[in-house]
């Protein structure tokens, strides 16, 4: 049996795993879904991490399965206990000493966003200048 902490995204409801924890349950291991403060505006990373370790505890070998915004939480949390693997969902991946509002930056999401939508079809770009305007087709 292997034990596996799921940590959601932004807004930090446990809630988002609920496909996932009773099929990980029925193939006999253990899941668990943490909730984060999301709608807490002074609970931060070192809060997230603390309560993903407490949701850990004393297990060795957990597999802790981390979502979107929970990209930045499991690295913590991973430092703080034993975890056998680290798995990335859709994750935000920081670069060490990135913080959440300079990943959206730094990796250039907006235009890669549009790009994708771009030569999928999905929209069109008219150009002015250094300015780029999304057009929905």
């Amino acid at each position: 049996m292997t034990s596996f902490v799921l940590i959601p995204g932004a807004g930090g409801s446990a809630w988002y795993w609920h496909s996932v924890v009773p099929l990980l349950r029925e193939a006999g291991h253990e899941a668990i879904a943490v909730d984060l403060p999301g709608d807490d505006e002074t609970a931060g990373l070192p809060e997230y991490a603390g309560l993903v370790t407490s949701a850990i505890g004393r297990r060795d070998g957990v597999v802790l399965v981390a979502q979107s915004l929970g990209g930045f939480t499991a690295p913590l949390a991973a430092a703080r206990s034993g975890v056998r693997a680290l798995v990335f969902v859709n994750a935000m991946i920081p670069v060490p000493g990135e913080t959440p509002g300079a990943w959206w930056g730094n990796t250039g999401w907006e235009q890669a966003r549009i790009d994708a939508a771009v030569t999928g079809g999905y929209i069109s770009t008219a150009r002015f200048g250094r300015l780029s305007v999304a057009l929905a087709l």
